[in-house]
């Protein structure tokens, strides 16, 4: 089987982040306990960061409307809404970069990342290159599959708190 390039990786980081995506979204729909074409009609109002607030606001309503549940489910849930913050800011630099074939001094294909940003403040434009082999997507997937191993496990214990076995 060939490796993957790094386009392929690119792909593959997109991709999963934007399931990750969508199960933030479900998880404001069993957070809302209501009309799910209501909640999603809102969401896609809100950009990522918003949803992720949202989110963080909705659970905690929902756990201290549960006397039986601790505020560590809050504070631990909190951690993964910065954690998903934080690689919505990764995602972003990556979709909205240019990128060339690069080749390193071994001879490996890979990219190379040109992303700009300007900064009002100082009136100053930043470009920042990153060098791209497809093992450099490696922390960044296995960050998302984390995450979304984390996420899962708040959607199931969201359902158990909803329909507790009799």
């Amino acid at each position: 089987m060939n490796s993957p390039t790094a386009y392929h990786q690119l792909g593959r980081f997109i991709v999963t982040f934007q399931h990750l995506e969508d199960t933030v979204n479900n998880l404001l729909v069993l957070l809302s306990d209501t009309d799910c074409s209501v909640v999603r009609i809102l969401a896609n109002d809100l950009e990522y960061g918003k949803r992720l607030n949202t989110a963080d606001v909705l659970f905690a309503y929902f756990v201290d409307l549960r006397a039986n549940i601790g505020d560590d489910a809050k504070v631990e849930f909190h951690k993964l809404m910065v954690e998903l913050r934080e690689l919505g800011e990764r995602r972003n630099d990556l979709v909205h970069s240019r990128y060339n074939p690069w080749i390193n001094v071994h001879g490996k294909e890979g990219l190379l990342r040109t992303n700009s940003k300007l900064r009002g403040k100082k009136g100053e434009r930043e470009e920042v290159e990153e060098e791209l082999q497809p093992e450099a997507f490696n922390i960044d997937i296995q960050r998302l599959n984390e995450a979304a191993i984390v996420l899962e496990k708040f959607r199931l214990q969201i359902i158990d708190w909803l329909y507790p076995e009799l």
